[in-house]
């Protein structure tokens, strides 16, 4: 069963998934390969431009068949991260694979992109949810006017470029502040940006120093959990608070066999120091009981009686 009760709702060990955006030379690979144990999809020919000391497992595809085939790699296994960089350029290596896919997305260009876009989804959940990654999606941007004001949106083609928000958990956008490299994770008027768990503003990158291993993207990430576990601690003692209330209403719907012992369990249910779903969880389970025994609410009473066998539903 999928359903889950708020108590049954586990974050401990949330996998992320992350849009850095920008113009060409921020440095947007670097900070994407700064993610736990990365494993980098090079659809940009990218790689060669990041620094020795900042590249990880790279596959250096020429198309989306590579991708797929290298997801089953052991290295792609052992990794905790995976980066697509760039998303565009992923989207145009699709292109071919969609076409083999699809009779019609061969001869019409929007059936072919419908094709692309199902993918993508697939893709992000499964590196998400399947395979339990973190995911980081790079896109260069390029600039629409809108009105007075200029904006900046992911360079893809099709619809990928809007979609891929909707999975994220945050996405920054990188841009130059004087001689500081910056990204925003909270949207503005000239840019899009995604901000959760914590991560919101606009932050800093820090410059390196030489041989110094950059790692935003893994402090990032731990910070956004620690935010998650403080939450659930918070949560923790609502939970015990709703443990106990659970066991004393049920001891006593438990007891229910007649109207006596129905009105009993009612007064007990309504003075229980309840928590979170506690109360309405419990008077489903007592309305289910009385049905099962044929005990209903006599308003002229004002008590719970049973019903006759004749009478009863």
């Amino acid at each position: 069963m999928a359903i889950k009760k708020p108590n049954e709702l586990d974050f401990s060990n949330k996998k992320f998934m992350c849009i850095i955006a920008g113009q060409p030379g921020l440095g947007k690979t670097t900070l994407a390969l700064s993610a736990p144990k990365p494993f980098l999809f090079d659809a940009d020919n990218g790689i060669a431009r990041v620094s020795a000391e900042q590249r990880g497992v790279t596959s250096v595809m020429e198309s989306y068949e590579e991708m797929l085939s290298d997801m089953e790699s052991d290295e792609y296994k052992a990794a905790e991260t995976i980066v697509i960089d760039t998303g565009g350029m992923l989207v145009q290596l699709m292109k071919d694979w969609a076409k083999k896919q699809d009779a019609k997305a061969a001869k019409d260009g929007r059936a072919m992109y419908g094709v692309i876009k199902t993918e993508f989804d697939r893709l992000c959940y499964q590196i998400r949810l399947k395979d339990k990654k973190h995911l980081v999606v790079v896109f260069h941007t390029t600039e629409q006017q809108k009105g007075d004001t200029i904006q900046t949106r992911l360079s893809c083609e099709g619809s990928t470029k809007d979609i891929v928000w909707t999975p994220a958990d945050f996405g920054g956008y990188m841009f130059m502040m004087g001689k500081k490299r910056m990204i925003g994770f909270t949207p503005t008027d000239e840019y899009f940006a995604k901000g959760c768990f914590g991560v919101h503003g606009v932050m800093q990158i820090p410059e390196l120093e030489p041989g110094q291993k950059c790692t935003f993207l893994t402090n990032l990430f731990r910070m956004a959990q620690e935010n998650i576990n403080e939450q659930s601690s918070v949560f923790l003692a609502e939970k015990e608070a709703y443990d106990a209330a659970l066991r004393e209403g049920r001891a006593y719907i438990a007891l229910i066999s007649d109207g006596d012992t129905a009105n009993k369990a009612a007064s007990t249910i309504k003075n229980i120091t309840h928590a979170l779903t506690s109360r309405e969880e419990l008077g489903a389970e007592f309305k289910r009981k009385l049905k099962e025994l044929g005990i209903r609410y006599d308003k002229e009473k004002k008590s719970y009686v049973l019903l006759n066998a004749n009478a009863a539903e």
